[in-house]
Parts: C-alpha cells; sequence; structure tokens
C-alpha cells in the first residue's frame, strides 16, 4: 500500500497529495509556543493527518470528529500493488465507509483491506487489521513510548504476536502457548470449585473417600429401589389404619370384659360347691345357742329349721343358675365378637402390610431421588478431579514440549534471524557507532503467554533520543521485511523531539537510501525547527534532495486558514480511554 492523496469535501481543508520516497509536512508556528500544543492538537493539524489516514482505513469511531466536524467527508486514495483504490467516510456516520463506491461496515472494511495488504482471511485473536497498519502508521502519544507500542494499552501478547508476524516469525508457536496458558487458567477455575463446593471440597481436602461413598451410595440405592418396586400404593390406606386402630380397640375391650364375666362364673361355679345339707348337730347347736340368747323366741323343731335351710339355699341356688346362665351367653356373644374382630383385624394387617399411603411412596422416592443425587455429585467430582488432573498433566507435558519445539525452530531459523539481528544492527550502527546494539529473540519459557522475549537493544537507553532512534530503526525493520504490501512507514513529529540534530541528519538519510533501494514511501510530520536543524550538517544539495523538494505541505498557526482543516478548531484525539478498541 502507498498513499496518494488525502481530501475533504470543505474547500477550507488543504488537500495532502503523497509522492514516491519522502513526504515531509512542516509545521510552522509563527505565533507563540503553546505549551498545550501535542496534547489537544490545537496546533496547525500536522498530527491530524495520521488519524484522518487511519480515520478512513477503519479506525473506531472518533466522537469528537461528529462533534466539531459535523458534515466533514474525509477521501483517502492510494494503491496496492499498482492497483488504485479510494475510501470516503463521513463524520456524521462514521458506521460505513464508501470503499470504491461500494459502502461498507467496519467489519467489511477492515476485512478487505486485511487480506488485500496481509493476505489474510482468517487471523488468530488479538491480530488484526488495526494491530497490523498501526506498525506502519503511529498516531497516539503512547505509540512513542517503547520500540513496540504501536496501540494504545495493547498487551504483551498482542505485541509479541503482531511484531513476530511481521518479521517473519513463526506465529503458530505463540499462539500454541496462549492457547495452552488459557487452558491452564480454566484448570485453576476447576481447582477452585472444587474447593468451594461443599460436597467437592470434603473429599479434595481428604475428610471423605470417594469410593467408599460410592459403594455404600449404590447398595443404599439398590434396596431402596428393590423397596420402591414391590411398593403398592393403597388410596385408603389412612382409613383402613384408622379402621385397624379401632377394631383393636374394640378387641381390648371385649377382651377385658371376658376377663371380668370369666372370674364373675367362676366365683358362681364356686358356690354350688357349698354343702346342701347341714350337719344336724350344729343345727342343734344354734338352736340350743338362740334358746338361751333368745329365751322368747318361737320354738321349731329341728325339721323345721332343716327345711327352712333347705329351701333358702334352693332359692339361693336357682338364682344363681340364672345368672350363671346369662353369664355363660354374654361371655358366649362376646368370644364371637372378638373372633369375628381378629379376623377382621388379620385382614386389616396382612393389607397394610403389602400396601402403603401415597405419601409413603412419596417419600421413598424422594429419599432415592436425594441419593441418586448425592451419587451423581460423587461422581462428577471424580470425573472433574481426574478431568483436572489430566488436564494438568497434558499442559505440563505439552509446554515441555513447545519449549523444545520453539527451541529447536530457533535454532532451524537461526540464518533468517541472524539477518533479521544484523539489519536491525546495521540501521542502529549508522547512529551509534560505539554504542553496543542489537536485536533479542530468544525462547520465553517463562509461566506467561509469551512464546518469546524479543527486545531491541541500544546501550544507554535513558539517553535522548535513543528511545527514538530504537523505535524508528525497529519499524524501519518490519518495513524491510516485506512481510505484507505496506509500502510505507508514517511518524509523527513526536520522534524527532528529542533526537538531537546528528540523529536527525542520519534518520533522513537512511530514509532516503531505503526509500531508493526498498521501494520505500516515507511520510512525516516535523516542526519547522526540527528539519532546519539538520540543514547545516548536509550540503544544500544533499538537503534540497533529501528534504526540501520532498516537502508536500506546509501549515503554520498564522491563520485558521493556514491550518490542515482550514478552521480553528481544537480536537481532542488523545483522550484514547477507549485506545484499546483499535485491537479490534
Amino acid at each position: 500500500m502507498k498513499l496518494l492523496s488525502l481530501r475533504a469535501n470543505k474547500s477550507s481543508f488543504h488537500p495532502v497529495i503523497f509522492k514516491d520516497g519522502i513526504n515531509i509536512i512542516v509545521g510552522k508556528q509563527v505565533a507563540p509556543l503553546n505549551e498545550n500544543d501535542g496534547n489537544t492538537y490545537n496546533g496547525v493539524g500536522k498530527s491530524l493527518t495520521l488519524h484522518l489516514i487511519h480515520f478512513c482505513l477503519g479506525a473506531n469511531k472518533i466522537p469528537s470528529f461528529s462533534q466539531m466536524l459535523p458534515d466533514w467527508e474525509f477521501t483517502l486514495t492510494f494503491e496496492i500493488d499498482g492497483e488504485q483504490y479510494v475510501a470516503t467516510r463521513n463524520t456524521k456516520d462514521q458506521t460505513k465507509i464508501i470503499f470504491c463506491g461500494e459502502q461498507k461496515s467496519l467489519t467489511e472494511m477492515r476485512a478487505k483491506l486485511l487480506e488485500l495488504c496481509f493476505g489474510i482471511s482468517e487471523s488468530p485473536k488479538n491480530m488484526t487489521w488495526n494491530t497490523l497498519f498501526s506498525r506502519f502508521a503511529r498516531r497516539f502519544r503512547s505509540c512513542y513510548a517503547t520500540f513496540d507500542s504501536y496501540v494504545p494499552r495493547e498487551s504483551d501478547y498482542s505485541k509479541i504476536l503482531n511484531n513476530c508476524y511481521l518479521l517473519g516469525i513463526d506465529i503458530d508457536l505463540i499462539v500454541s502457548k496462549r492457547e495452552l496458558r488459557e487452558k491452564q487458567l480454566a484448570t485453576s477455575a476447576i481447582e477452585k470449585a472444587l474447593k468451594k463446593d461443599p460436597v467437592f471440597k470434603q473429599y479434595y481436602f481428604g475428610k471423605g473417600d470417594a469410593e467408599l461413598d460410592v459403594a455404600d451410595l449404590e447398595y443404599r440405592i439398590s434396596e431402596l429401589e428393590k423397596e420402591i418396586s414391590a411398593f403398592k400404593v393403597s388410596n385408603n390406606y389412612h382409613e383402613l389404619e384408622k379402621e385397624a386402630d379401632e377394631k383393636s380397640y374394640q378387641k381390648k375391650t371385649l377382651e377385658n370384659q371376658r376377663v371380668l364375666i370369666n372370674n364373675y362364673i367362676k366365683n358362681i361355679e364356686d358356690s354350688f360347691k357349698e354343702t346342701a345339707q347341714v350337719k344336724e348337730e350344729k343345727a342343734l347347736k344354734v338352736y340350743e345357742a338362740a334358746k338361751v340368747e333368745i329365751p322368747d323366741m318361737v320354738k321349731k323343731n329341728i325339721d323345721e329349721v332343716l327345711q327352712f335351710h333347705t329351701e333358702l339355699l334352693k332359692t339361693r341356688n336357682i338364682r344363681l343358675r340364672k345368672e350363671l346362665n346369662k353369664q355363660k351367653a354374654e361371655l358366649q356373644e362376646i368370644d364371637e365378637k372378638i373372633d369375628t374382630l381378629g379376623r377382621r383385624m388379620d385382614e386389616l394387617l396382612d393389607f397394610l402390610n403389602t400396601h402403603g399411603a401415597l405419601e409413603e411412596y412419596v417419600a421413598l422416592t424422594k429419599q432415592l431421588t436425594t441419593m441418586q443425587n448425592e451419587l451423581n455429585r460423587i461422581h462428577e467430582y471424580q470425573r472433574i478431579l481426574k478431568t483436572y488432573k489430566d488436564t494438568v498433566l497434558d499442559i505440563k507435558e505439552n509446554l515441555i514440549r513447545q519449549d523444545r519445539e520453539t527451541q529447536q525452530y530457533l535454532e532451524d531459523a537461526g540464518e533468517y534471524l541472524s539477518e533479521l539481528k544484523n539489519k536491525y544492527w546495521a540501521f542502529t550502527k549508522r547512529f551509534y557507532p560505539k554504542k553496543r546494539s542489537g536485536l533479542v529473540i530468544k525462547n520465553n519459557s517463562g509461566d506467561n503467554t509469551l512464546r518469546y522475549t524479543l527486545e531491541a537493544r541500544i546501550e544507554d537507553d535513558s539517553s535522548d533520543g535513543v528511545n527514538e532512534v530504537r523505535m524508528f530503526c525497529f519499524d524501519l525493520l518490519i518495513f524491510v521485511c516485506k512481510v505484507s504490501k505496506m509500502r510505507f512507514i508514517a511518524h509523527d513529529s513526536r520522534l524527532f523531539a528529542n533526537m538531537d540534530p546528528r540523529q536527525r541528519e542520519t534518520l533522513f538519510r537512511i530514509v532516503s537510501e531505503i526509500c531508493r533501494t526498498e521501494d520505500l514511501q516515507y511520510i512525516c510530520s516535523i516542526n519547522e525547527d526540527a528539519l532546519l536543524s539538520i540543514k547545516s550538517l548536509m550540503s544544500e544539495a544533499d538537503y534540497e534532495e533529501i528534504a526540501g523538494n520532498n516537502i508536500i505541505l506546509e501549515l503554520n498557526d498564522d491563520s485558521p486558514e493556514s491550518k490542515l482543516l482550514g478552521i480553528q478548531i481544537d480536537i481532542d484525539l488523545e483522550d484514547k480511554s477507549k485506545a484499546a478498541e483499535d485491537l479490534n
């Protein structure tokens, strides 16, 4: 991809016409230096150019555009492999982009560009159009903090993944380690679940024996199932149970009555044993005693006394006989009743012993369900624990295997990696011939998601300008690898701010050479004083060839008309609390 032009639908806008080679947008300051410039982009608009390029190529919505630039429409024209493309995006409805006359959503636009520029139709998570394209066009302040910072708040994993891809380093190993680590996190979640679950907890910490409990539950469940299988439900169980209780009470009452009657009969029968004769001697004695004690009594002879006693006894016996017959008849009736009650009770008890109430059946089935659930929970624990242990072992084995594969890959790719390192080293030596520098690419066996350790080093990293030089050299290294069809690099003026004039001069000389040898289109915005600082270090001819003749746009702050938009407006583009969205 090479950029051809950036235009807007407003006549006040200063079109940016790009060309092959070096493209310089110069910011001139006529007014006193605004110390807030760079924080709120209320300068001339040179940095805004990079945001507009991203905007036309599918960056996330920029709310300030809708608020402060209503009804503006920006159009970026570019080419890929000599074929021209046009992308137009309106600030009012930022959800759509007109791409070569066809309306596309942001998702569709990004997918199309990803395929056109990188040949990717499906990419791993964290590698998107926005993350890859940002490697060629740093725009936010945070993107100029370190050599590998291209997207605000980008994860270390995303940095390694995207950077290694553009450097031509195997990313399958990167993705594999990430997947293993994610799987490892999942197993940690399993372990936490085991520790928190009341049932699992007792087994996990060794307070219970799952196998023994399983055996016991299986036996109890089997016995209960048999009981339920043989269970017969009686709809009138409680009525029959009540009847049985009543019959039992009646039977006991009758049995008590029978005991009383039997005792009464025995007493009557004992009374019959009294002799029917009275000894004459006893009668005479009684008579004599009566005569002595009661002299005036009517005297009766012995026969009369005996006859009287006999008649009295006879009358008594008749009365006792009647009572005995009555009691025996009542006893027989009671026996018959007891017998009838007994037979009914036997029937009821036999039925109740073989049947049960519905609620009893429900209680049994509920008990069975509870026991089965408990058994299932223990089985689940055993399954989860096995899965957990197997997974832990698999992850450990796979991590070890991947470490070996990575080490083997680095050895096999040693020649290519040496070329990368030599290219980076050659760039840095142009700036700092006496400083140690180099590109570090090695296996990362640490407990993290990073497959490789990737570092761009220059000795004395704390020195002014060293970080920016390292950044430039790494960006240039990504470009010369030519993994994609990206044929331009774009830098903001922040890259040059901390460099001394000698570093700036070296940078532009290198860029000039790479533009010729590697077909690079280099686009940068720079303050006028920073650009002029290199003039004294070059011959006039070199300066004009490298810089002067490559200034495509000059912007200054003497009037709104002289700024990029042609109007006075302050747009806050550094409020990137949502900047991580660019990972999409």
